[in-house]
């Protein structure tokens, strides 16, 4: 907006939108910080990923921990979630199928059943 109109200051616009200066700038500055934080760390997963491809995202948080403290990084697991699903690393879950035998004698009697 601050494009289109070039010689209404910054100040007025973010008096229309209710937030302070300050606060625009800041939004912009956590935003890169975070990218940049996001990228370092999607990078340690895909190195994780080539050793242990179905390994979950609670263990990868787990091997990220000493990762995470060496570069300062102060990321929860609900955070990490969010990133690896941003990037599509999430590992997709198996959907659990009950085996069904059917023996002779159980047919048999199924049937028996189903007769009557």
């Amino acid at each position: 907006m601050k494009n289109h109109y070039p010689k209404i200051g910054l100040g007025k616009f973010c008096g229309l939108l209710g937030v302070t200066r300050q606060a625009y700038y800041q939004h912009f500055w956590h935003q890169e910080q975070y990218a940049f934080e996001d990228d370092l760390i999607v990078s340690e997963v895909l190195k994780i990923r080539k050793n242990h491809r179905d390994m979950g995202g609670r263990k990868r948080y787990e091997l990220l921990q000493p990762f995470l403290l060496e570069h300062q990084i102060k990321m929860g697991r609900g955070r990490l979630f969010d990133v690896l699903s941003a990037n599509y690393l999430l590992v997709k879950r198996r959907k659990k199928q009950t085996k069904r035998y059917c023996t002779k004698k159980v047919c048999k009697e199924f049937f028996v059943i189903l007769k009557l």
